[in-house]
């Protein structure tokens, strides 16, 4: 039996954050299982979905992502619902295994009757569920999960992807790595979880250094089992190539085990580390975080204020997560919130909370979010945004009192830069 949680009827209220401006638009609706079920638009209230990974090293993504769903809902109600409803949230934890993610998702569409689903934390899980969703005509929205397959041979009319996918966010890296090693070689290595997101993610790395002519020499790659708890083998064999640099594709606690484990191996002294060493992570590691790693982050909240994280509301956003949830929003919050804003403006576009109808409208749409405004291509549902990368400090930030990335470092990679035309990415959907 999942594990279920239900967010309590009575929101806080003075929440003093706008989603969106309301946009006056109808489409005609079509009716599915689910949605039909919330086609009056006179009262009452509408439950949308979220089975993600609550339990697990790599939880924390889970966890602060659903807390970023419902710090939307809680102010999409505090400013009157919508289309005269109150939302609610209904979540699962689907312990990272994608029959329990599909099993969850179908109970919440039959049994809770939910009119809009948002993603996992693992690619695989949403593989799962994402033909589900379009089974039964349920727009979901990933923004954690972020395999390019979900958005290419996955692909359905009621997909959405708010984050960067495995072809965008190594390119990121690999341009950064390109500009930092210009014309001189370099030994790279790789590490990530065998796994679709893991093996995608490195494939899109060592492509896109063939891509920016880097001049790189391949010395290993280790992929250890997804959730493995021993990586010493994996580590060792990765040590003795002698890489200068290595690309790790894992996250949350897994990118934290990983880099206990390494600094017991003076690993970091020779080598520096591509990895997603976002604000948790490096929390989680406080000292022992290593300076001069190069990190990348999809969201980061101390970046608010630069291009694509400078959207109306951004700052009051993060003091409501901080009062709301005592910590600074991770990314996965951020982009949680943002996909329900996507949501909420398809359904004031299309005047319907029927599935279809909302798909129809996000297509092609450009919402104003937090983020700023975010474009989901029409070819695909990828949504244009960039990916951020930069240089673990050997200091503490004095705003956030967090070992983050040295400021002088950052680098925006931009969408139009990282994405895959539209050719391209149909190229693969077949």
């Amino acid at each position: 039996m999942p594990i279920r949680h239900h967010t309590p009827r009575r929101l806080a209220a003075g929440l003093a954050l706008l989603l969106l401006a309301p946009v006056a638009a109808a489409c005609s609706s079509t009716s599915s299982t689910a949605s039909s079920t919330a086609s009056s638009t006179s009262g009452g209230s509408v439950t949308v979905g979220e089975s993600t990974t609550l339990s697990s090293s790599i939880a924390e993504l889970g966890q602060t992502a659903l807390q970023g769903l419902e710090l939307a809902v809680a102010n999409i109600n505090a400013h009157g619902g919508l289309l005269g409803k109150k939302v609610k949230v209904v979540s699962a934890d689907d312990s990272a295994t994608p029959a329990t993610g599909a099993s969850n998702e179908r109970s919440m569409i039959l049994n809770d009757h939910v009119v809009a689903m948002f993603g996992p934390v693992v690619s695989s899980v949403a593989s799962a569920e994402e033909p589900i969703a379009a089974q039964y005509h349920i727009p979901i929205f990933f923004s954690v999960s972020n395999d390019i397959a979900l958005m290419t041979s996955g692909f359905t009319k009621y997909g959405f992807q708010l984050v960067p996918n495995t072809v965008m966010e190594p390119r990121a890296a690999a341009a950064y790595l390109a500009h930092e090693a210009g014309s001189t070689q370099i030994t790279v290595g790789t590490f990530a979880p065998n796994y679709s997101f893991g093996t995608s993610s490195v494939a899109g790395f060592i492509q896109a250094l063939k891509d920016l002519h880097v001049n790189y020499k391949l010395v290993s790659q280790q992929f250890p089992p997804l959730n493995a708890t021993n990586i010493a083998p994996y580590l060792s064999a990765l040590i003795a190539a002698h890489p200068e640099y290595v690309y790790n594709a894992q996250f949350g606690g897994d990118l934290v085990s990983f880099t206990q484990q390494a600094n017991q191996y003076g690993f970091f002294q020779h080598t520096k580390m591509i990895a997603m060493y976002s604000a948790q992570p490096l929390e989680a590691l406080g000292s022992s975080a290593p300076a001069g790693a190069i990190g990348f982050d999809r969201a980061p909240f101390w970046l608010a204020g630069q291009q694509g994280m400078d959207g109306p509301g951004i700052s009051a956003f993060i003091s409501q997560f901080k009062a709301k949830y005592g910590d600074y929003p991770s990314a996965w919050a951020i982009m949680t919130y943002t996909a329900a804003q996507s949501w909420a403006y398809g359904v004031k576009k299309a005047g319907t909370f029927n599935g279809t109808s909302v798909s129809n409208a996000l297509s092609g749409a450009t919402i104003s979010t937090i983020r700023g405004p975010i474009t989901l291509r029409a070819c695909d549902h990828q949504a244009n945004v960039p990916e951020y990368v930069g240089v673990v400090s050997s200091t503490v930030d004095p705003t956030y009192r967090l070992r983050l990335w040295d400021p002088s470092s950052v680098f925006i990679a931009q969408p139009k830069t990282i994405m895959l035309t539209c050719a391209q990415s149909l190229a693969l959907r077949s």
